[in-house]
């Protein structure tokens, strides 16, 4: 499995989201539907490779947005700031807890952590699209 479809597997796992939404949604991968409420992980670029080896093993990182689109207004846009906040809360006590995305045997997760607070990208009539930014890091073996 790639280490981006872990990191939706893993999201997925997140308390907040049943209770945010009365029926669970699907997490998505690059892919948020238009009615709400939903969620999506979306790889954004950035430098993979954190540090790299002489033995060629290396400390990498994805960078990712975990998307929601919502209704919004006055009482809405509260619930999902505050939803955003447990989110962020969340990935924090996973990585104090080391509890982390599986991944293959070659790859041992360091650390899952929001970069930024969740924030409004765009909003239309009647629903918005939320993002927050997060990395997650990770130690690999040089590939034989």
């Amino acid at each position: 499995m790639s280490v981006i479809g872990a990191i939706r597997d893993f999201i997925a796992t997140c308390p907040y989201l049943d209770e945010f939404e009365e029926t669970f949604s699907k997490v998505d991968i690059d892919f948020l539907e238009e009615k709400p409420t939903n969620y999506m992980v979306e790889a954004v670029p950035a430098e993979p490779i954190v540090k790299r080896y002489t033995n060629g093993d290396s400390i990498r990182r994805v960078a990712f947005h975990f998307c929601s689109r919502v209704f919004w207004g006055d009482v809405e846009n509260i619930d999902t700031s505050e939803f955003y906040e447990h989110f962020q809360e969340w990935l924090e006590d996973c990585t104090r807890n080391r509890e982390f995305p599986i991944l293959d045997s070659m790859k041992e997760a360091r650390s899952i952590r929001a970069t930024t607070n969740g924030y409004m990208v765009d909003a239309e009539a009647k629903t918005a699209r939320y993002a927050i930014q997060c990395e997650f890091t990770y130690f690999q073996k040089r590939r034989q």
